[in-house]
């Protein structure tokens, strides 16, 4: 009597998972859509109040202070009030705005990344900043034209890393976490996002930026 033969089984390929449908893309802002360096404001104030670099940096770039008005809980003369406690020589407010403001200079290219995403996404900001700032950039740079919407943390009440911020971003903007992506340049603050259900990229070039975007199922 012959035997039979085992019928060979049929190995079922695994489907691989599927890109997540994205609906909308936030960006930071400092070193993501705009290039910044603070020292240039710190050195800028060194030569005209006649405080130390490192004092100001400490009591004044990223002192408890600056967090409170990044989170708009002084105004931007209570801030004035505050640094010119720190210096030697007083500054009058016109000047102090000019050595705060004038450290922002374009991110070449990430314009025409921005009108490809826009004409399939809508688009937000989420940034840690402050009045002066934020007011200093919108009439300098058009970049921000681009945004349905953007929510600086002095008027959202919270910064990032803080989860707050986020959700109040997702409730304004009516999208579930999963449906968003956020872009940011801060490790931390990209841990931050993902924390509360959003994926989120770390920002170090802009075509890495197009490259990880498409890995999610971005079009662009």
């Amino acid at each position: 009597m012959k035997k039979k033969t085992p019928k060979s089984k049929t190995v079922k390929k695994s489907k691989q998972p599927e890109a997540p449908k994205i609906k909308t893309v936030i960006f930071d802002m400092g070193n993501v859509l705009l290039h910044y360096d603070a020292t240039r404001a710190c050195r800028a104030f060194v030569k005209s109040c006649g405080a130390s670099f490192l004092k100001i940096w400490m009591h004044v770039l990223t002192s408890p202070v600056e967090k409170a008005y990044t989170r708009g809980e002084i105004s931007s003369r209570q801030f004035y009030k505050h640094c010119q406690s720190i210096f030697k020589n007083p500054v009058s407010f016109d000047d102090f705005k000019k050595h705060w403001n004038e450290i922002f200079w374009e991110n070449e290219g990430m314009e025409k990344i921005l009108m490809r995403l826009k004409k399939r996404y809508p688009l937000f900001v989420i940034s840690n900043t402050n009045d002066m700032h934020f007011e200093y950039i919108r009439a300098q740079f058009p970049i921000l034209r681009h945004f349905e919407r953007l929510f600086p943390s002095h008027k959202v009440g919270a910064r990032k890393p803080d989860a707050l911020i986020y959700q109040r971003v997702l409730k304004a903007i009516k999208y579930k976490p999963e449906q968003t992506v956020f872009v940011d340049d801060v490790p931390k603050f990209v841990r931050g996002a993902r924390k509360v259900g959003m994926h989120a990229i770390r920002f170090r070039s802009n075509d890495q930026l197009v490259r990880d975007l498409k890995k999610l199922g971005v079009k662009l």
